[in-house]
């Protein structure tokens, strides 16, 4: 009854700042975290053959979850993760970013999960001048369907930009290869990790400097009673980070 009655995102947000009475209970309720990711995100994470995740993000998690707290991955577009999320269907996001939009529904750890700077890839026999967001008009551009970036550029480009929203990052980088589109913009470390398992040609590169160079979050579910885990995520994230554990994970799975 009681797990029941915070599962409202006023409620949930008074226990995690003033504590509840209840608290025992909700964590007892939270026995399993039903979590979700972007499935083309390496090095972070990504959806694998066996129908799991792996990568950087999941083994951080592993670190962070309390003992007896039991993972269950559930694989979707991108696009429908963010959505079930939202209806509290979905539990955890791994290593996204924070958006006005996605908080009004997600509550972010105040701590990184991992340094996500965003760059340009383009030909390299078609690069152009490139020293501010400006530089980016009369090129025709792309990003992935679902994908979100921060730092006041998400509202930059659908103003003054032509980018299309649209498909994977696979596709979007055969776009690129194929001269359909002068540049695409995702995460640097995760289309560096691509081009190497997809034994690229080697055509692409990037421009400088990146679009922004803020971090990657894990994001709660405000309908979710494991919500309650959210300050002891940050606690355990803020030590690993000063063992410098995220930056040896993602230079693992970037090899």
């Amino acid at each position: 009854m009681c797990v029941n009655m915070i599962r409202s995102m006023a409620l949930i947000t008074v226990l995690l700042f003033n504590g509840y009475s209840c608290a025992e209970e909700i964590a007892q309720e939270c026995n399993t975290i039903i979590y979700s990711a972007n499935p083309q995100y390496p090095p972070y994470h990504w959806a694998s053959e066996k129908g799991i995740f792996e990568g950087a993000s999941v083994e951080l998690l592993k670190k962070l979850v309390p003992a007896g707290v039991t993972l269950k991955p559930v694989i979707y577009p991108w696009k429908r993760s963010l959505y079930l999320a939202e209806l509290g269907e979905i539990d955890l996001l791994l290593s996204l970013r924070i958006t006005p939009e996605r908080s009004r529904y997600l509550s972010f750890t105040s701590h990184r999960s991992f340094a996500n700077p965003i760059v340009i890839f383009v030909r390299k026999d078609r690069q152009f001048p490139y020293r501010t967001w400006s530089d980016l008009k009369g090129h025709s551009g792309v990003i992935s369907l679902g994908d979100k970036f921060g730092g006041g550029f998400d509202e930059y480009w659908q103003k003054e930009l032509t980018i299309q929203e649209i498909g994977t990052m696979k596709e979007n980088f055969q776009r690129l290869e194929n001269g359909q589109i002068d540049y695409f913009v995702t995460g640097q470390f995760t289309g560096t990790a691509f081009l190497s398992s997809s034994r690229s040609n080697g055509s692409l590169t990037t421009l400088a400097p990146p679009i922004s160079d803020t971090g990657i979050h894990f994001g709660f579910s405000k309908k979710s009673p494991c919500a309650l885990l959210l300050k002891d995520f940050d606690r355990k994230l803020a030590e690993l980070e000063r063992k410098k554990i995220p930056e040896k994970l993602i230079e693992k799975y970037l090899k």
